[in-house]
């Protein structure tokens, strides 16, 4: 009986010195509510984990303005045609719904220069109409405080309504007004339309 005893205890000793060994040999599982081993200080997170404002603040830009159809005007051909510098390509621009006298017209200069008083070197808006036969671009002009070109060459009495290409009756309006008090080449006798004299010249 007491061998029996004795031997059931050396056995109780002997388990107990095994699971002792194993015990102090374990490495302890890091908990997952630790912060100090990642350097950003999330456990276990990647950089996509990362918030992603953090990520998209350094990559935020200013939205670009589309370009407006704005141009400096670099050259004036004639009362009714300029040539518009814009994003670096100079653009032919007829006039669009006027027609001023050529340039071997009487008044014909006169116009040019009115024009180029009002436009040369000056930024100005183009409100596009489309392209006449040669490629050019039709525009009514908008200068800087906003007038129309078009307009004010009419209502000075240095163009005609161009009434075979427009319909703009207020056009046709500020002729009459040009015409009844004989400003610019309303004052000549017998002024000749542009498109008469052209076609005479082809003749």
């Amino acid at each position: 009986m007491r061998f029996k005893r004795w031997a059931i205890g050396l056995l109780l000793l002997a388990g107990a010195f095994a699971t002792g060994r194993s015990c102090t040999g374990a490495v302890p599982e890091p908990r997952s509510g630790d912060r100090g081993h990642h350097p950003d200080g999330y456990a276990g997170a990647t950089p996509a984990a990362v918030p992603a404002r953090a990520a998209g603040e350094a990559k935020e830009s200013v939205p670009r303005r589309p370009a407006a159809p704005e141009g400096k005007v670099v050259r004036v051909r004639d009362g009714d045609s300029i040539v518009v510098m814009r994003g670096g390509v100079g653009i032919e621009v007829r006039l669009d719904g006027i027609d001023c006298p050529e340039l071997a017209q009487e008044y014909g200069r006169k116009a040019k220069s009115f024009t180029a008083d009002f436009v040369f070197g000056k930024t100005v808006h183009l409100v596009g109409k489309g392209k006449d036969r040669y490629g050019r671009e039709l525009a009514e002009v908008q200068l800087p405080d906003g007038r129309s070109l078009n307009r004010e060459l009419v209502a000075a009495g240095y163009a005609w309504w161009y009434r075979k290409y427009s319909t703009d009756r207020s056009l046709e309006a500020l002729e009459q007004t040009a015409r009844r008090e004989r400003r610019g080449l309303w004052g000549a006798p017998n002024p000749v339309p542009p498109w008469e004299f052209r076609a005479a010249a082809r003749k």
